[in-house]
């Protein structure tokens, strides 16, 4: 993972794990696309949408409360931007369009993801974690989730 950034994150917990992600997502978003390595994928996505789906919520709230018209504009793009965000469990990235991308290890390591955010979320080993990141491009950032002896 040379010239990758990384963030080591504290294990996920079952109730946090897709909020925490969606929180970090929002500030990576316009960043390009993002794929989250989890040992569950289709459980995880349908909790990972419930939760970017409340963060748009309240980012429409914050929008309507606001009367500084820069911060309305900005929290408006942000908010339509989050809404057109396709979530998807479809791969490989070649063959289904989407931006942020659902997989388990053995699907991500089968094609390695080229993406410019990685959320690994999965009990991988770390050379996995190597052949998983190789495709990333410079600087792009790597959340390693610590997982639970």
């Amino acid at each position: 993972m040379n010239s990758l950034a990384v963030l080591k994150k504290s294990p996920l917990t079952t109730g946090s794990g897709a909020k925490d992600i969606a929180n970090h997502l929002y500030t990576r978003m316009y960043y390009g696309k993002v794929v989250i390595v989890t040992d569950k994928p289709t459980v995880f996505i349908g909790a990972l949408r419930k939760q970017w789906l409340k963060l748009a919520r309240k980012v429409q709230v914050e929008r309507a409360k606001t009367l500084d018209a820069a911060k309305v504009a900005e929290l408006g793009g942000a908010a339509s931007y989050m809404l057109q965000l396709r979530f998807t469990r479809r791969y490989p990235p070649d063959e289904y369009p989407g931006d942020v991308y659902i997989v388990n290890a053995k699907e991500a390591l089968a094609w390695p993801p080229d993406c410019t955010t990685m959320y690994i979320a999965a009990r991988i080993e770390r050379h996995e974690q190597y052949l998983l990141t190789s495709w990333m491009p410079r600087h792009a950032l790597v959340v390693l989730y610590e997982q639970q002896s």
